[in-house]
């Protein structure tokens, strides 16, 4: 069991406590807390310290949760048809694509959630660790600040103006603040902090899953990238010096097995900086299988729950691992392809073999197909079940075996609603395309030597093809998207390349850019006055 090597991590610790029973409440009331019964050893720190990544466990996992939805079924790379009665949920999944989220929609309020209940947790545990006479507090303190910063630099990322709130003994409701004034808070809580966390890299131990000295490298990394969507100036010479911390520390590389990344057993892999360990009896909310495989998948996999048929990727994208000059047919056949969009023939990207399942299914015994009794009657394929990266239509009967399914992640045979692989949240080879692009950008050069190299080393080892000749922006976006894929990124890549607001599958041109930040939620207004409404929402 995967926990019983994790048990001393603080996830580990956190989980196990989550997975028997409630988190004791009393711990919570830091009103009671006295230097004599708050938590002195280091073991009962790192319990306390947990509960400020629960949020991180619950909703930084995938499809189907907030994070994931409103990073990826925005972009060119997935999405949730509305296939008949499912998916239909108030047109929110078909408001997502076409950029037309409303302040009254789930998704924006769930994130706002999730960044909000960890800014509020690591603030009361701050209040609390400044009880404790353990020696080791200063050092969990760093910790909960940088993880506090990270969560701001998420919700700054998607909802641009948020209220700023450090002081838990302040119970007045926050007003807005500008994204430039966040984006300093982050950036100064980062730079403050850093220095006291500890400089470990890949590897099961005490720190795995928490926030390490290259975990808030890579958040540094990742705010100066974005610094010109972020305050209007740009950071490059900051964001390649935060790379190449991460890059000469001698302490990440890329794996030689691209797969091997998102294994079940993927808790060795050498390009996991920053990485949330689940399991599917411990720590079971990773539940990809259940949002992208078919209903009659279950039987595909001896699965103990019926998936839901839900996420898949876009043709378009999907057809990128081939090549991305090609043309579409009128079904989306291309060189490579035979008509249900299996690989046939050419050297194939074998990161498109690890993302997608696609072509025809079969039970367990590999040889009878899955059928599907409810098949659309326009379907060409009829009952047999063939996932085909054309999808008819974005709703209302889009075909439920349409769609290019997600694969990153394995699946195998037995699993549950949940999967045991963990999900990295920064990986090395982000870092290097990272860098890669921040060179070019500097030099004005997508040719430059360093940024061919650094794009060319992740695409021979991780999709066994070609090296590029030369690069343009938007080649480079592309096989950035090509190794990102799902990875929660995509949003923020397509603004920065100034490509989120054009037409793509499913998504016409925007008239307007105040969609690439989502609207402040209603019911969060409705409860603090003192907020207020991104432009261009009601």
């Amino acid at each position: 069991m995967k926990l019983s090597f994790k048990k001393y991590t603080l996830f580990g610790i956190l989980l196990i406590t989550a997975s028997c029973t409630k988190l004791d409440e009393k711990s919570l009331l830091y009103d009671q807390v006295t230097e004599d019964n708050f938590y002195q050893t280091d073991r009962q720190l790192a319990a306390a310290v947990g509960a400020a990544y629960s949020p991180i466990f619950s909703n930084y996992n995938g499809p189907n949760n907030p994070f994931f939805d409103l990073n990826e079924v925005t972009t060119d790379e997935i999405v949730v048809p509305t296939r008949g009665a499912d998916w239909g949920d108030g047109g929110h999944w078909v408001r997502l694509k076409t950029h037309t989220t409303t302040s009254q929609d789930t998704r924006p309020n769930g994130a706002w959630n999730f960044g909000f209940n960890g800014v509020t947790t690591c603030n009361k545990l701050l209040v609390a660790l400044a009880a404790s006479k353990s020696p080791k507090a200063a050092a969990y303190v760093s910790e909960l600040k940088c993880l506090r910063a990270i969560y701001y630099y998420w919700l700054l990322d998607l909802f641009g103006n948020v209220p700023l709130s450090t002081d838990f003994s302040n119970t007045a409701p926050p007003a807005t603040s500008n994204r430039a004034d966040v984006y300093a808070f982050v950036e100064k809580e980062l730079l403050a902090n850093i220095e006291a966390l500890p400089k470990i890299g890949t590897g099961d131990g005490p720190y795995y899953g928490r926030v390490t000295y290259y975990v808030a490298e890579a958040t540094l990394a990742k705010l100066y990238l974005n610094a010109q969507v972020y305050t209007g100036t740009q950071q490059y010479d900051k964001a390649i010096a935060a790379c190449d911390v991460i890059i000469n520390s001698g302490k990440y590389s890329l794996m030689g097995n691209y797969a091997d990344n998102f294994s079940r057993n993927n808790i060795g892999s050498t390009e996991s900086i920053w990485a949330i360990p689940f399991d599917a009896v411990h720590a079971a909310n990773f539940n990809i299988p259940m949002t992208t495989l078919h209903l009659q998948s279950q039987d595909t996999y001896q699965m103990n729950a019926q998936p839901w048929n839900g996420f898949a990727s876009v043709q378009e994208f999907y057809q990128s691992y081939i090549d991305p000059a090609q043309n579409p047919g009128p079904q989306g056949t291309v060189v490579g392809l035979d008509p249900k969009g299996t690989p046939t023939t050419g050297t194939l990207d074998k990161r498109m073999l690890n993302n997608f399942l696609v072509g025809p299914q079969y039970r367990a015994d590999g040889i009878s197909p899955l059928l599907d009794g409810g098949a659309d009657a326009t379907d060409p394929d009829g009952p047999a079940i063939t996932f085909t990266p054309y999808i008819n239509e974005l709703q209302p009967n889009a075909w439920r075996q349409a769609g290019a399914r997600i694969g990153k992640w394995q699946f195998y045979k037995g699993m549950q609603a949940a999967i045991d692989n963990d999900l990295a949240i920064y990986r090395y080879a982000d870092i290097l395309l990272m860098k890669a692009e921040l060179v070019a950008r500097k030099s004005g050069n997508w040719n430059d030597p360093v940024t061919l190299a650094l794009v060319n080393q992740i695409r021979t080892v991780h999709g066994g093809v070609t090296p590029f000749a030369s690069l343009t922006a938007a080649t480079f976006l592309a096989e950035r998207g090509r190794e990102m894929f799902a990875e929660s990124y995509r949003r923020q890549d397509m603004i920065r390349f100034g490509v989120y607001n054009d037409k793509y599958r499913f998504h016409d041109a925007d008239p307007d850019t105040h969609v690439n930040i989502f609207p402040v939620p209603a019911t969060q207004i409705n409860a603090n006055p003192n907020l207020k409404q991104n432009p261009g929402y009601n």
